[in-house]
């Protein structure tokens, strides 16, 4: 079983913040020392774009964990992730649900886990035997290898989890616009030069870190958001019980449904 998610950072234009997540590896290894040294009494707002755009990347780079919402639509598909990550062990639990199908997803070391209901395995498998297949994985945790090919849409979702991803390659030329007020939190907006339609990277404003916590992208295309919180609050992914795992095949057989009684 294939589970394609390649849509979540395939959108955006070129120009768009969300196209950056696309270009970027998955997320560096997070060291202790990372994103030290900023002197946190500094007003954010006070900082012109250069400097601003480097000590976001700098805080962004030290968090271990996050949480990140992405709502995108591209090509009038709708797609939302709600995903908690440990960015130093690269475990991570969430949800993904494109239209009518959603799934809950799970890392724990090499390991990954899929679950979805009969209306998401009859979607996703999509061949003879996909009423079968609903019947029989309906409620069940699909067990492979994180390596695993049929698993690259879920393993690359992890590239969304670095909140700094759409400032690594910040232009020199980019604008801090005036302050906004979202959800009753001043945040500073910063996008690419004039004309670019590059969409917006918010920054808290207040003082202290500043940390990337919304990216903002529209075109006739596509549109979306994402943003990010809970920064630095532990993150504990549980194994699926051993009853309700099934393991997918590593070898391509005639029929791509998993079989009751794999090992897990």
């Amino acid at each position: 079983m294939c589970v394609s998610l390649g849509a979540l950072t395939a959108c955006g234009t070129a120009e768009s913040p969300l196209s950056t997540i696309e270009k970027t590896s998955p997320t560096d290894p997070v060291t202790e020392s990372a994103g030290s040294g900023l002197d946190e009494n500094v007003r954010n707002e006070d900082l012109d774009v250069g400097e601003l755009a480097r000590r976001a990347k700098q805080s962004a780079s030290g968090l271990k964990t996050v949480h990140v919402v992405a709502d995108i639509v591209s090509d009038g598909k709708a797609m939302r992730l709600d995903l908690r990550v440990d960015r130093g062990s690269e475990d991570f639990q969430g949800t993904i649900q494109q239209n009518d199908v959603r799934l809950e997803v799970r890392r724990v070391g090499s390991d990954m886990y899929v679950k979805g209901d009969e209306r998401a395995y009859r979607s996703l498998v999509g061949t003879v035997d996909g009423e079968l297949a609903a019947k029989l994985l309906a409620g069940k945790w699909l067990k492979g290898d994180v390596n695993s090919e049929k698993l690259r849409g879920v393993r690359s979702i992890t590239t969304v989890a670095d909140p700094g991803a759409a400032l690594k390659n910040f232009p020199e030329d980019g604008v801090k616009l005036p302050i906004e007020t979202i959800d009753d939190r001043r945040m500073i907006p910063l996008t690419g030069p004039p004309g670019s339609n590059s969409g917006k990277v918010y920054i808290e404003a207040q003082g202290g870190k500043p940390y990337p916590v919304l990216i903002v992208s529209k075109s006739s295309s596509n549109s979306g958001s994402i943003s990010y919180g809970d920064f630095d609050i532990p993150v504990k992914v549980t194994v699926p019980p051993a009853a309700d795992v099934i393991e997918i095949p590593d070898r391509t057989s005639s029929s791509g449904t998993p079989r009751p009684g794999s090992t897990a």
